[in-house]
């Protein structure tokens, strides 16, 4: 299963990295195509469609949260979203990026194979928990 890396993370050589350890639970990272760099955030869940990934890989920012047009387009695609919150000190380190998500891979994995609706997974140094996307907009928008 592909797993579509956000263009802020896809320059980093992040994909090569993890993918060097994830591939054995079947999750693949791909870079952010070039052609599309710099497109709107609702175009981004038909991009992941497109290079055929189940999920976007994004490093939490601020209003990620609070954009309920992503959400819907993202449920609307099937794309799920693997957020990596990161404390401000660390939103640079591409060691501790790698440490983080490779500790989480196969729950990671595993998660985007069983579900059905797209969620959302928060993972931090010590956790990788899911979350209904349509459930969120459920509670924070109507």
């Amino acid at each position: 299963m592909n797993v579509l890396m956000d263009e802020n993370l896809s320059g980093l050589g992040l994909a090569d990295a993890l993918n060097a350890y994830s591939k054995e639970y079947g999750c693949t990272f791909v870079t952010f195509p070039v052609e599309h760099e710099g497109a709107d955030d609702a175009d981004v869940p038909g991009i992941a469609r497109e290079v055929g990934a189940r999920a976007l890989l994004s490093i939490n920012v601020q209003d990620f949260g609070a954009k309920e047009q992503y959400f819907r387009a993202l449920v609307a695609a099937g794309i799920s979203v693997v957020v990596l919150r990161m404390r401000s000190r660390n939103s640079g380190d591409i060691d501790y990026i790698i440490a983080t998500l490779t500790k989480h891979v196969r729950r990671i994995a595993r998660i985007l194979s069983s579900v059905e609706e797209s969620v959302i997974i928060s993972v931090d140094k010590s956790k990788a928990r899911p979350a209904s996307l349509q459930e969120i907009l459920r509670k924070r928008f109507t």
